[in-house]
C-alpha cells in the first residue's frame, strides 16, 4: 500500500506491448521532463545547488533539508513577485549534461534492488 523509499529506481519499460505499457511509459516521460525542468529552475535561482556538479556534498538528510529550504524560498519568490536574478541557460544546459533524461533500454538495477518500484510501476501501469 505504501509507496517505495527510493521511487528514483521506477524505470520506463524497455519493451512496452500494451497500450497500457505504453501509457505508463509517455508518463514517466512527462513527468521526469517536467521534475528536470523544476531541478534546472531551483539550480539556476539557488546556485547552492549547483555547486557540486552531481556529488552528494552533505549527508542525504542536510540535503534534502537544503533542498526544501530551496524550494520553499523559490515559492515565497513566486508568491511576493520577486523576479529570480538571472535564470542562466549555462546552468541549466550543464545540468542536461549531468542528468540526461531517462530512455527506455537503460540499464536496469538489479532485481533485489528495484523489487518495490517494479511493484508500484506494476499497479501503475494497469491504471491506464
Amino acid at each position: 500500500s505504501g509507496y517505495p523509499l527510493e521511487p528514483w529506481l521506477m524505470t520506463p519499460l524497455a519493451n512496452p506491448t500494451t497500450a497500457s505499457e505504453v501509457g505508463y511509459n509517455t508518463a514517466h516521460t512527462k513527468s521526469r521532463n517536467v521534475i528536470e525542468r523544476c531541478f534546472g529552475v531551483l539550480k539556476s535561482r539557488f546556485r547552492c545547488l549547483d555547486k557540486s556538479g552531481g556529488t552528494l556534498l552533505y549527508t542525504p538528510e542536510k540535503a534534502c533539508r537544503i533542498f526544501v529550504a530551496c524550494a520553499v524560498l523559490h515559492n515565497f519568490s513566486i508568491n511576493r513577485n520577486i523576479p529570480p536574478s538571472a535564470i542562466d541557460p549555462a546552468v541549466i544546459a550543464r545540468h542536461n549534461q549531468l542528468q540526461p533524461a531517462t530512455v527506455p533500454g537503460a540499464p536496469m538495477l538489479q532485481q533485489a534492488a528495484q523489487q518495490p518500484a517494479v511493484d508500484v510501476r506494476r499497479r501503475l501501469i494497469h491504471q491506464f
